[in-house]
């Protein structure tokens, strides 16, 4: 389905495109695991969320009819992936955390005060 043609007549229509194409490029990010800056991706869509506050305060009685549904619909599906994609790379973040501080505390500790056996040298 052409999402651009999807509620046509709605001054909102931009501003949920601009959201969504955010959002799923951000999710496509984090599918191929790309290092990025994730703030960028937090300020875009900050900004894409003012721009659609904005279009919504300056046409608050969108009518039911007025087409928006499919984009309403497109936006949550990509907000769920991005929510459990992001879940997944902040576990992830959280593993590698894990495993760097293990190390750095391994290499500081010449097991002088560890109640664990004494390391031969």
């Amino acid at each position: 389905m052409d999402l651009s043609m999807a509620g046509e007549n709605s001054s909102l229509t931009p501003a949920l495109l601009r959201l969504i194409e955010v959002i799923d490029d951000e999710n496509s990010v984090l599918r191929r695991q790309e290092i990025v800056s994730h703030a960028a991706y937090t300020d875009r869509k900050n900004q894409a969320l003012r721009e659609l506050m904005a279009a919504q305060r300056r046409h608050p009685a969108t009518a039911p009819g007025s087409g928006l549904q499919p984009l309403l619909c497109k936006l949550s599906e990509a907000l769920e992936d991005n929510c459990r994609l992001l879940k997944l790379h902040i576990a992830a973040v959280g593993e590698i955390s894990d495993v760097i501080v293990g190390s750095l505390r391994d290499a500081e500790s010449d097991g002088t005060y560890s109640r664990g056996v004494p390391r031969r040298r």
